[in-house]
């Protein structure tokens, strides 16, 4: 990778009052009405002496090989199993998560129900959506944890959070992992071309154009507010919850467009690639990774996530000499061969993907450790196994020294646990005062043993 797309740095500008109203009134999609004008950059480059504690959440597809996945051994002595072999750099910061549940409650196809749920710990409201097994089902009914902790930790960064997608495909309930509230998905961001503008593209920007930018922005955010402020006394309370959150969308730009540029170099990277061919999946996949990262080592956000395709992915892994989609291949059954050959294949590639993210986390210096070491990555899925569509062991991994929250390095055995404890779990190792998490579980407390 040796050059960066030149992009200008002109701010876009909404045409008309009418196209403002359309743009919000259009469904009030989230976020949809902000594009025209993403926000600038700021934040320090980290903090002296002192480093904050980075949440990031990782999403695969159509469950894996419980055979080929889970370690072997005790639970401070274990042998990686195929699937997680290429993790074993990082075996002494890594949690094998064996035995959780991912609850099945509400309407929806398993496939649905999955990824709504994984990091949500709630059901599905009643929707638009036709699964495959007829049920109508709609976006997760509660907040994801990467929101919830954003919420508490994003004041200090200057994305509150950030989500990165790999052809994740259209808005459905299939294809979104985060809320932030019950029925609010957040859209992961597919192309790396658009991340780098968002992130990046004024790093270098003389600092009286700057100004210019910001003070053209304040004219834009003032007239969007009074669209918006407008609307409030028109509409049902449904989308009056809609419009309050698209306004604390524009207070948080307004916050960031005054934050000033940080000291970060601005990184070097080839984004002309197709976001959508096939092909292009490992290169989309690196791309997304080193921004992400570039992001966390910035203190730009202190809360990430990384969406690899999504549910029911169909990915064609043909840099693999995989000759069959994903999802096609996890429903061959458990006496065939060529499937279990594939499926593993494809989820060690994943490993290989997630050391690729913890490669470039530990090359961060921070003080006496590094960018891993006050991380807490999570990698996860939607489905136990493919063909049966299981929810039960789902594949729980974490990764990073999590600034000491708890000790690494182990492998824990649960007995069909529901994976809310989990979610509990890495509120509290965020500092948050958590006792339970979604609407799946009436229980309360963490993973037993993980502290």
């Amino acid at each position: 990778m040796n050059r960066a797309r030149t992009r200008g740095t002109a701010p876009r500008k909404l045409q008309n009052a009418q196209f403002r109203r359309r743009a919000f009134l259009g469904g009030l999609g989230a976020g949809a009405g902000l594009l025209p004008f993403l926000p600038m950059l700021g934040a320090e480059a980290g903090s002296k002496g002192e480093f904050p504690l980075r949440l990031v959440l990782l999403f695969s597809a159509n469950g894996t090989l419980h055979e080929n996945w889970a370690p072997t051994g005790t639970e401070t002595d274990f042998t990686l199993s195929p699937i997680l072999a290429p993790l074993a750099p990082y075996q002494n910061q890594m949690i094998v998560l064996d035995g959780l549940q991912v609850s099945r409650a509400g309407p929806g196809d398993d496939h649905q129900k999955g990824m709504g749920s994984l990091w949500t710990g709630s059901p599905l409201l009643v929707g638009e959506f036709t699964g495959g097994n007829g049920e109508l089902a709609g976006y997760a009914d509660g907040i994801s944890v990467d929101q919830h902790v954003a919420n508490a930790v994003g004041k200090d960064s200057l994305y509150k959070s950030l989500e990165f997608g790999v052809q994740t495909g259209g808005a459905n309930v299939w294809t979104r992992m985060s809320y932030a509230a019950s029925n609010q998905p957040l859209a992961p961001e597919d192309s790396p071309a658009a991340m780098y503008d968002r992130l990046f593209a004024e790093l270098d920007v003389d600092p009286a154009q700057i100004e210019k930018l910001k003070a053209e922005r304040r004219s834009v955010i003032d007239l969007v507010k009074d669209d918006l402020s407008a609307l409030e006394n028109k509409y049902g309370s449904d989308d009056k919850i809609k419009i309050a959150a698209h306004l604390e969308a524009i207070r948080e730009i307004e916050m960031r467009n005054e934050a000033a540029v940080p000291s970060c170099d601005k990184p070097v990277l080839d984004l002309d690639v197709d976001q959508y061919a096939n092909d292009q999946f490992p290169t989309l996949s690196h791309l997304q990774m080193d921004q992400l990262v570039m992001a966390l080592a910035c203190d730009m956000t202190r809360v990430a996530s990384l969406q690899w395709s999504a549910s029911v992915s169909n990915v064609l892994f043909s840099w693999l000499g995989v000759g069959e989609g994903h999802h096609d291949l996890s429903h061959y059954g458990d006496g065939d061969q060529v499937m279990i050959d594939n499926i593993t294949t494809i989820n060690t590639w994943y490993a290989e993907e997630v050391k690729y993210l913890l490669d470039a986390m530990a090359a961060v210096p921070e003080g006496d450790g590094t960018l891993l070491d006050h991380s807490l990555v999570v990698w996860g899925n939607e489905l136990s196994r493919g063909n049966s569509h299981g929810n039960n062991p789902v594949p729980f991994v974490m990764f990073g020294g999590a600034n000491g929250a708890w000790p690494t390095g182990r492998y824990l055995q649960y007995d069909s646990v529901l994976h809310n404890r989990l979610l509990v779990s890495l509120c509290r190792a965020m500092g948050l005062a958590q006792d339970s998490f979604g609407g799946n579980d009436d229980s309360t407390g963490g993973l037993q043993g993980l502290l």
